[in-house]
Order: C-alpha cells, then structure tokens, then sequence
C-alpha cells in the first residue's frame, strides 16, 4: 500500500516534466495540445481513481477516462492553430493544480480509506512535494525567458509554498518559516519598486496580484487560530501555485504602472502589505501566546474589555479593540521594525552627510531599544511607568495619571522639552518615535511625491499652518489635558468617570497611536508623508515641536549668494514634511526655522552644495566657547 502512493507520485511528476517542457517551449501548436491532452488525461485519471475508491464501483473510473480519451481528442485533431498564449498558460497552470488536488486526494484515500475533502487533498506530503518539483521545473525552463525582478518574485514564492501546517507535527516550525521568509519576500516588493519608481513598469501591477496571494495566505493562517480550519489558507496555496506556474510561462503582468504617479496604485500597494503585515502579526502573537486561540481566546487577550454587540457603538469599540491590540502588540511592532528598519538602514546607505547618516543610525537604534527591547524584553520592563523618559508618547502611554507614576511621567515631559529645547524636535520626530522609522526607508520615502501632488498634501505645504490644523493641534493638546486632570481624580477617588472601564487617557493613546496613526500612515497618496507632523494629529510630537520653536535648533547656511542662484531648490524637494519656503528664509535671514521642521536633514544631504547645516547646542557652545 505504501508502494502504490510513491508509484503515483513518480509517474505524475514524469509525465508532468513533459508537459511543462513542450508548453514553455512551445514548439508547435500540435504538440502544446498534445501536452494539454496528457495534463487532462493525468486529471481524469486522478478522480477517476479517486470515484472508484469512495464508492467502490469501477463504472466512475471507466466512465470518466473513457469520456475524456474520447472528447478530448477532439481540440487534438481539429484545431489548427493557438494564438492566445496567454489563455493556454492559465488553463495549463489551472490544470496541473487541480490535477495535483485529485492525486492528493487519492492518494490520501488510499493511505486512510476516508474520502479527503480540500484540507486533506492538499495538507499531505504527496502533494506539496510534487507540486514543489514541478514549480521549480518549471522556474527552471523559464528562467532565461523572464525578467530579474518576476524571477526573483518567484523565487520567493517558491520558498514560502513548502511550509503547510499540516504536514508537519509541530505548527510553529512551519509558522515561523513563513513570516520570516514572507519578511524577507516583501523587503523584496519594497526594494524592486524602489528601484523602478522613476519609469512605468510591469513589476507594479505584478507586485500587486503577488502581495494580494501572501495578504490571504496571513488571513488563512489567522482565521486557522481562530476557527482551527486552514480551508482559506488552502485556498491562498492554491491560488499562489497557479500564479506561480502562469507568471513563470507568460512573464510579467502587461500592464505598466508607477507607483509614484498613480495615488491609486501607490495605496493600493500600501493596503495590501499593511493588511499582510496586520494578521501576519497577528499569527505571530498566536503562535508566542500573547494571544490564545480561539474567539473566547482571542476576545479575552485583547487590550480593552470586549463589549457585547449589542449596538453600533459597541461593535465600533470591539473593531477598534482589535485592530489596536495587534496593531500595538509585541511580534507586529518586531515585525515591522526588521521591515521599515532594512529599508531605512538601504535610505542611509544612498545619504552623502554624515550626520545625517548619525541620525538614522540613532533612529534605528532608538527602534530596537526604545520600542522593542527595554518594553519588551529587559529587566526594566515591569518598571517603565516609573521611569522618566520611558512614557514614549506622554500622558497615556503607559496607563493613566495617578500620584505613583507622577515621577516617571512628569520626568518624561522635562526629559524631552531639555533634549527639544537643546537638538530640537527631531529627537523625537525623527529619532526615538517609531514614525520616521516607517516614513524613512527607501519605498515610504519616494512617496513624498505626493505632499506636491496630493490634494491636501497641497495644503500642508511650506512652512506655514493652515488655521485648521492650528484648531487640530489646539484641540487635541486640550483633550489630553482634560483627559489627564480626570484620570488623575479619578485616581484620588474625587469622581469615577472611565469607558467602558477604561482610563479616558489610556483610551485616546490607544485610538491615537495603535489605530488612527495606522490610518494616516496608509493614506499617505492622498495625504503626504509624515501627516502626524503636518496635520498637528501628534499630541507628543506639538509638546516638542512648541519646545523646539523656542529652542537653539535651526537650518542655517554658509552663503545665502548660493541660494539665491540656486536653480533646482533640491532642498524643497527633498522635505519629506513638505516645506517648500525654506530657501526664501535662508535668502532673508539666512537660517531656516519652523514650528514644522523635525530635523530629518534631507535637505541638508540634497543641496548641491552643501550649504546647509544644522545649528543646535553644539554649535552655540562653539560659539560661546571658541576663544
């Protein structure tokens, strides 16, 4: 019994080879019907099988095959010529996977004498490793025949499709294997698009049918923890093979498509490896144990107290509870800072000043230790609310406002208005905050395009702040503070005032930060980069930025002559937050300074130049000290 499984195996995967090699060569019509009329046959011949086991009557088998020999010739014998290359390569790729579900399943009913359903036809070793060989196959035939960057693509998918959970004891093994290679896959995506941001490419809208297979192939896995079914991951597995084999015979998507011209498409993009990345997280922290599987296990992990949904508010809390207890859990935050930071540490690597290059060296450092290490993992974790400076984004970071924690947050305040006062904002907007880590690498960069051509992007331009975003600063700064002198009565027992049981301070940072920032990030083709910074969205980031507009931080410049004759204004462009006025300043006064400007220093490491540098504490010590 053992013997028949591995003599269907061996002849499939023969018979397969030839068909996948007359298919991409393509020699003439004839014989690329003739493949096809195999790659039929072995199909029938599988479920045919098949229907003889599960009702133990050779009729299903002799009628199936029957059938098929006869009808099928008929495309053999009469057609003259193929010119839709395309549709044979779908329907070739087609096949070949339905006809490796129907081996999978026969074989598994050989093996247990159980009829197999999807699960069962797939989740076995015969099937992912016939399916794996003539992958590679094929990949090899085409190799020479497709681009770098679908080859690549491919490859990729080619080492994430072995890893079902079902064919191994262990669930967390074959887990693990894919987020990592599917981390590694989408710096990847990143990286090739980075590369070809200057031009239309196919590789656009590739990229987008390829992260659409890796987005279901996360939800599969999550739904699996939730309901212990892998149905939707199966489904991804076998959507991603078919892609695999037509990608491989015709090449790229012909359609061209860039990323920087098309808010469309550059959101698009962005949504689905956010999507990705969410349940892809989400897994993770199921596989880790900060979530437990299940609903009832899932509801009792979340961050906030799960609400019956009884009403519109109620449900709109839950969503609002899960989205931020996994958009603010440990394994995503890791997550996404071994993504966003391989793409900054590529962004440093293109910058010419050294400083510049210093700042996101810290930047990236300031991710593994501030929001990763000491939180997460160090002896200090337990401690952080009494720790001044560790209260990341002010009130409501970690908890609410009480008299035991008075030390570490108020500390936090004077900590950082001392480092804003003496750097500027930027040690926080553009080093310690996990935004400019998101914002900075190679990808997320090249879309500051769209604070020019963007419709409210626009509106955020240069130095100035429209009366609307000074309202939205205004009025979230003063939310804050209430919230703060209510969960500080509150702690003394004056009133009792929470939601839902929840400190109101903790509340808005949870909303904040682990949620709407999310959605500001997203939506940068419509809003520009760094929207935290323009739009005054940032409750931390304005007590800082105030700090720093009476600070020593500023842009100034070595000849104003220079900006003067300027005629490419590279350091206008170059702003990610979208300032556009700063060589006006530096022709007037010859320095640059706004309440907008965090530091980030592009514009420094643009100029042509080198005109500009920056001017802090170091520079008014020198002064103060040079003789």
């Amino acid at each position: 019994m053992i013997l028949l499984p591995i003599i269907i195996t061996i002849t499939m995967l023969l018979a397969m080879f030839y068909v996948i090699y007359e298919v991409e060569r393509w020699r003439s019509t004839r014989r690329v019907l003739l493949a096809l009329y195999v790659e039929g046959m072995m199909l029938t011949m599988n479920i045919g099988g098949y229907l003889y086991l599960i009702s133990n009557n050779p009729f299903y088998f002799l009628m199936t095959n029957s059938a098929y020999m006869i009808f099928g010739l008929y495309p053999l014998l009469n057609v003259k010529e193929v010119k839709m290359r395309r549709f044979v390569y779908s329907l070739f790729a087609l096949l070949m996977v339905i006809s490796e579900i129907a081996m999978g399943a026969l074989i598994y009913t050989l093996e247990t004498s159980i009829p197999a359903n999807i699960d069962t036809s797939i989740g076995n070793i015969y099937f992912v490793s016939v399916m794996m060989v003539e992958m590679a196959f094929t990949l090899i035939l085409s190799f020479k025949n497709i681009d770098k960057t679908l080859r690549n693509y491919l490859i990729g998918l080619l080492l994430l499709m072995p890893w079902f959970p079902q064919i191994f004891p262990s669930i967390n093994l074959p887990i693990w294997l894919s987020a990592i290679i599917m981390i590694g896959d989408t710096i990847l995506i990143y990286d090739s698009l980075y590369k070809q941001r200057l031009r239309a490419s196919q590789e656009t809208f590739t990229t987008i049918e390829l992260t659409s297979i890796f987005t279901l192939m996360m939800i599969g896995e999550f739904l699996f923890f939730l309901y212990g079914t892998l149905i939707v991951f199966d489904i991804s597995m076998i959507i991603g093979m078919t892609w695999f084999v037509y990608r491989a015979l015709a090449g790229p998507n012909p359609r061209k498509g860039n990323y920087t011209r098309n808010p469309l498409l550059a959101f698009t993009i962005i949504f689905l490896t956010f999507i990705m990345e969410f349940f892809m997280g989400g897994v993770l922290d199921f596989v880790e144990g900060i979530f437990s599987p299940g609903i009832s296990g899932f509801i009792n992990s979340l961050t906030l107290p799960w609400q019956l949904l009884t009403n519109p508010i109620n449900a709109l809390w839950d969503l609002i509870d899960i989205v931020g207890s996994i958009l603010g859990s440990m394994w995503f935050l890791i997550m996404m800072g071994i993504e966003m930071g391989f793409l900054a540490f590529k962004k440093m690597l293109e910058m010419r000043v050294k400083e510049v290059r210093v700042r996101m060296s810290l930047m990236i450092l300031a991710y593994a230790l501030y929001t990763i290490y000491i939180p997460m993992f160090s002896p200090l974790s337990d401690r952080l609310p009494y720790i001044p400076y560790m209260w990341s984004m002010g009130i409501g970071t970690l908890g609410g406002f009480s008299n035991s924690v008075l030390l570490g947050l108020i500390g936090t305040y004077v900590v950082y208005a001392i480092l804003s006062f003496l750097f500027g904002s930027r040690n926080l907007c553009s080093v310690s905050c996990t935004a400019p880590l998101m914002y900075q690498g190679t990808f997320y960069d090249s879309l500051k395009v769209y604070n020019r051509t963007s419709k409210i992007g626009r509106k955020l331009m240069t130095s100035r702040r429209p009366n609307w975003v000074k309202g939205i600063t205004l009025g979230v700064s003063i939310l804050v503070l209430i919230a703060a002198v209510i969960s500080y009565l509150n702690s003394l027992g004056v009133i009792s005032f929470t939601l839902f049981g929840t400190d109101i301070t903790f509340l808005i940072y949870f909303v904040w930060f682990d949620v709407i920032w999310y959605l500001l990030f997203i939506s940068i083709p419509f809003l520009g980069t760094f929207a935290c910074v323009t739009t005054g969205y940032c409750y931390w980031g304005v007590f800082n930025q105030a700090v720093s507009s009476i600070g020593l931080f500023r842009l100034k410049i070595k000849d104003p002559m220079l900006c003067v004759n300027c005629k490419t204004v590279d350091c206008a462009f170059a702003c990610p937050v979208g300032i556009t006025d700063m060589r006006g300043w530096f022709i007037k006064k010859g320095e640059f300074k706004s309440f907008k400007c965090v530091g980030i220093g592009e514009c420094v490491d643009a100029c042509p130049y080198d005109n500009i540098y920056f001017y802090d504490v170091r520079q008014w010590m020198k002064e103060r000290f040079k003789h």
